[in-house]
């Protein structure tokens, strides 16, 4: 069975297919059109498709999932929840529909009327994310000017913007990662000195913490509300209890976020039902640290240059190695991976993983 995140290989992906590797699982990070070609009965396809970086829209493939389920393979984030989560006007709505507590949310179209707000507010893309075109419109006069700011974003003109209330004076919230029925991993934000947003992209910082129950709770709550299996949920502390920011079915997070001494990735697991691990005792979070700094020396502790050979082991009895050349090194250093082209011609991005080891070709000599 192959469990496929379908996405780009993130840092966050990278970690986790590793981590389930490492569990035993057949774990890969796959686009949209390789998950179609590979992917059948019986596997997994996590979709984690992000916004684009014109903050208008989803990355696209959402429209393969149907593709997907009528070749039999489960699929997880299907499109109505990850668009629900993504579009920000959308989560208000569904929200609002499940009663939970949420900012009041607005809407706004080029060439219509302003609605009335309140004051401070918050303008954002609709398709928002990493912080981008947040605006703190603290008086009626400062929305106007701020709309005209953004009068030529491409997000304006295809979407309009969100108007929300904001909510409180704190500088902080809490992030809570679900998985299925559970909450997985948790920690809190803070702001940079001299910025309001917390997103770790505009320099603010994460903290160790533990998920009070009710906050959990109330995460949950809200990933059932938008149908999603997999998700970040922001929750901002108000008058002793919680109110829902926003959800990111793309979330980024790593083990700074870990609950319980449970490493996150491996919690994922069990939390989406996919597989049961390998029979052994489940790394520590201290062990899968360790691996995290390990995946910084790429294959088996040889650094990768343009030119190598990547060989994978068959996964299965009689299944044959499949080789591939390294066209180009992707990635930060620590979480490289690498634009291949495989036996067949085909090019695609494939990140490092026990199974593949890296040849260098001898160099010929002037006799040869």
């Amino acid at each position: 069975m192959i469990t496929a995140i379908v996405g780009t290989p993130t840092k966050t992906n990278l970690l986790m297919a590793f981590t389930w590797r490492e569990l035993g699982v057949d774990a890969r990070i796959l686009s949209p059109d390789e998950a179609c070609a590979e992917l059948g009965e019986g596997d997994v396809a996590l979709f984690r498709l992000d916004v684009v970086p014109t903050l208008d829209g989803v990355e696209p493939g959402l429209e393969h999932a149907a593709e997907l389920l009528c070749s039999g393979t489960r699929v997880l984030n299907r499109p109505e929840a990850m668009l629900a989560a993504h579009d920000k006007l959308l989560t208000a709505e569904k929200l609002a529909v499940a009663g939970l507590p949420h900012p009041w949310t607005s809407w706004v179209e080029p060439g219509k009327e302003i609605p009335e707000s309140p004051f401070p507010c918050v303008l954002k893309p609709r398709f928002g994310s990493w912080g981008q075109d947040v605006y703190l419109c603290r008086t009626a006069d400062d929305l106007p000017a701020i709309l005209d700011a953004v009068a030529r974003r491409p997000w304006w003109s295809r979407h309009g913007a969100v108007i929300q209330e904001l909510v409180g004076a704190v500088r902080r919230d809490v992030r809570v990662v679900v998985a299925g029925a559970r909450a997985i991993a948790g920690a809190e934000r803070t702001a940079a000195e001299g910025e309001w947003r917390t997103n770790v992209t505009l320099g603010g910082s994460v903290t160790k913490a533990e998920v009070p129950p009710d906050a959990e709770e109330l995460a949950l709550a809200a990933a059932r509300a938008l149908g999603i299996d997999f998700a970040g949920v922001d929750l901002l502390p108000v008058d002793g209890g919680w109110i829902v920011l926003e959800l990111n079915a793309a979330v980024d997070f790593d083990r700074k976020y870990a609950l319980h001494g449970v490493d996150p990735f491996a919690a994922a697991l069990e939390g989406l039902g996919i597989v049961e691990p390998a029979p052994g005792r489940e790394p520590t979070v201290e062990e899968m640290e360790r691996t995290e700094v390990e995946m910084e020396k790429t294959v088996q502790g040889k650094p990768a240059r343009v030119g190598d050979e990547i060989v994978i082991t068959g996964h299965s009895v009689g299944d044959s190695p499949r080789s591939a050349e390294i066209l180009e090194i992707l990635g930060e250093a620590g979480h490289e991976r690498f634009r291949v082209r495989w036996e067949d011609g085909h090019e695609s991005i494939f990140f490092p993983a026990d199974d593949a080891t890296i040849h260098r070709p001898k160099r010929k000599t002037a006799n040869a």
